[in-house]
């Protein structure tokens, strides 16, 4: 994700609705306040958050203008939670937000399904253990 040309890339952002249309930057900005979050869904299963949200930025985007490009501005990620065994971390300070699995999404629906796959990784994960990724 953040490769050599990343700052390249952000320098020329481009900004899309909830349906991958591109928007401008004020567009996004009050489209973001409407939805809240942002969150398309959000589970929690055992020390383990899976979220996916719709970001309206598609950061996997080429430098160069690919026209066949699809906007990748959905993302359903990971997260685990930071062990709390004397019970004093507030529930905001115990996601450690380093992410332990990403994936990125173009359209709504296939965040949802991302999200679901994610679910599936995360219990399996808690049965069979989580391998390196």
């Amino acid at each position: 994700m953040f490769g050599p040309d990343f700052f390249e890339r952000l320098s020329q952002r481009m900004y899309y609705d909830l349906d991958g249309k591109p928007i401008t930057q004020d567009q996004w900005s009050v489209l973001r306040l409407g939805a809240g979050s942002a969150h398309v869904a959000r589970d929690h299963i055992g020390f383990y958050h899976v979220s996916t949200v719709w970001t309206g930025i598609d950061t996997a985007a080429p430098v160069d203008d690919d026209q066949g490009h699809t906007p990748l501005i959905y993302e359903t990620m990971v997260f685990v939670e930071r062990l709390d065994p004397d019970g004093v971390l507030a529930e905001d300070d115990r996601l450690d937000c380093t992410e332990q699995y990403a994936e990125l999404h173009a359209t709504r629906d296939d965040a949802l399904a991302g999200h679901h796959r994610a679910l599936s990784m995360v219990r399996d994960w808690i049965v069979n253990g989580r391998p390196e990724l």
